[in-house]
């Protein structure tokens, strides 16, 4: 299973996306999100084959196009909204009757309880127990860390002295005998299904690594509850595949995967760095031309710190780690998708409220009307059949996603800039509660936490205050503010209301992939 080439994936169309024909050819309608798409006709029987579900190996076989290229494909049609993705079912999948052997790296310290919580959990998964083997590393514990480890039938090691996580988890990966790590905090309780879940994507022998899931274990407090819709290791509930080396996703070290062979090669973690350490990894495969995958399932339920001040301080490390990330990995730049006219809205509203200037803003919903305009007109030309009201409903949508990434951006980098600033300039005190506001109320509707506006309020402004600090402070030490450089790219509206042929690439097809077949 592990050295094979089959994708373990299967690609389902979403249920009301309509592919039909016309005089001009194939097209692929979906209305939420709006996507309207030229295509040929193999692109329109790959899309009918997944109507109920088809494997990107028999979608291959179909249309005599390898693999991979379907893979592209899919993948451009799910980030349209046209296709949803899974992992195959294992026996479709063609898994052997042994799979790969695992080896579970467990670094800790002083965390005798947690520990014994999570061994216990780890030794009642459903993975074959003769293909697993567990390895403890212990950084320096003065508790009673040691005992429960001698409880459980894992491997124990015991650093000199506290080394950190980086240096525990190579330690571990220096003698574990499984073909893939899996490394896992300490405080963390994998779900009975965790390597069962992650491990087939390892059939696809260019994937490196897989991360899972991360959600809260505690629910108790408000912080708690912050944390589990909040949280920097909850990566969401959408599959993430990591093809494209200017990717800059990552999946965290408390819930990954990856082939020992390809750690070691390429030097594991590293070692002088307490945090960041997984993004840099991740980072290095992907240069090195691996495959990366994060998927919402495999979950692990993390103890987050449940303090305010202690999870503070954690933000503010993981922001200093920005600025060496940065000098490490120069080709890595933050990407700005930008369209002329929510860009226009974005610079109007920002000129109202910067300006004190109210009578600005409705001028901010000209772009808006130009943008439904011009996205009706050339809908009812190619005769899409898409209602006028829900054109309407996309190009808002996609001017008030545009506003909320911006809006974000001042938050998470620029909110003390523009507190300084207010003294001299009282409208930008108002641009920083603005953007906040937004992005705060954004967020409570999408994530649906369990707590009061004004309490999330409060927790999002100080993660972001103390996220801020981070970065500025781990700037100033490598006397470098590169991190703060943004790359803008052109793009499609977000929700591909003018994505026809009069505005789009060319229409999506199968004629190059098939070429070489």
């Amino acid at each position: 299973m592990i050295g094979s080439n089959t994708i373990p994936l299967s690609y389902r169309l979403r249920a009301g996306v309509r592919v039909e024909e016309d005089a001009g050819g194939w097209r692929a309608v979906c209305e939420l999100p709006l996507a309207v798409m030229r295509v040929n006709l193999a692109a329109a029987r790959l899309l009918e084959l997944t109507r109920e579900g088809c494997a990107v190996q028999d979608l291959a076989a179909a249309l005599s196009v390898d693999q991979e290229r379907i893979l592209l494909l899919c993948e451009r049609f799910r980030s349209r909204g046209l296709l949803e993705v899974d992992l195959m079912p294992a026996g479709i999948a063609g898994a052997s009757a042994a799979p790969p052997s695992v080896t579970v790296i467990v670094p800790t310290k002083d965390r005798a309880d947690e520990l014994d919580d999570c061994l216990t959990a780890l030794f009642a998964l459903d993975y074959p127990g003769e293909r697993l083997e567990v390895i403890v590393v212990d950084d320096g514990s003065t508790d009673g860390t040691a005992g429960v480890a001698h409880r459980h039938p894992c491997v124990y090691l015991a650093n000199d002295r506290n080394r950190g996580q980086s240096y525990s988890r190579n330690a571990g990966a220096r003698i574990a005998s499984g073909e893939i790590l899996a490394f896992i905090d300490s405080d963390c309780v994998p779900s009975v299904e965790w390597l069962s879940d992650l491990v087939p994507f390892f059939s696809w022998s260019k994937i490196a690594a897989v991360g899972g899931f991360v959600a809260g274990y505690h629910a108790d407090s408000r912080l708690d509850r912050y944390e589990q819709v909040a949280s920097s290791l909850n990566m969401g509930g959408r599959m993430i595949l990591m093809t494209d080396d200017r990717s800059m996703s990552y999946v965290p070290t408390c819930n990954l995967l990856v082939r020992r062979d390809v750690y070691r090669a390429e030097g594991g973690l590293r070692e002088e760095m307490r945090v960041g350490e997984d993004v840099d990894l991740c980072w290095r495969l992907r240069g090195a031309g691996w495959n990366l995958v994060y998927s919402p399932t495999g979950t692990v339920w993390h103890r987050h710190r449940n303090r305010l001040s202690e999870m503070l301080r954690r933000r503010a490390a993981y922001g200093t780690s920005e600025a060496l990330l940065h000098g490490l990995h120069p080709e890595k730049r933050k990407t700005m998708p930008v369209r002329l006219l929510p860009l226009l809205t974005a610079g109007l509203v920002a000129a109202g409220v910067l300006g004190l200037e109210p009578r600005l803003l409705p001028l901010a919903l000209m772009p808006v009307v130009a943008d439904g305009v011009r996205a009706t007109l050339r809908l009812t030309r190619e005769g899409a059949g898409v209602r006028v009201s829900r054109v309407w409903f996309s190009v808002v949508r996609g001017h008030l996603s545009f506003l909320y990434s911006v809006a974000f951006h001042l938050v998470r980098y620029y909110l003390l800039v523009l507190v300084a600033a207010g003294f001299v300039v009282p409208g930008f005190w108002v641009l920083a509660a603005a953007a906040l506001l937004y992005v705060v109320t954004v967020d409570v509707s999408a994530k649906r936490p369990r707590l009061a506006f004004p309490v999330y309020l409060w927790f999002s402004l100080a993660e972001h205050m103390a996220y801020q600090a981070g970065v500025v402070a781990g700037c100033v030490r490598k006397r470098s503010f590169r991190s703060y450089l943004l790359r803008f790219a052109r793009t499609a509206n977000p929700e591909r209301a003018d994505s026809t042929p009069n505005s789009a690439p060319p229409p999506i097809s199968l004629r190059k992939a098939a070429s070489g077949s």
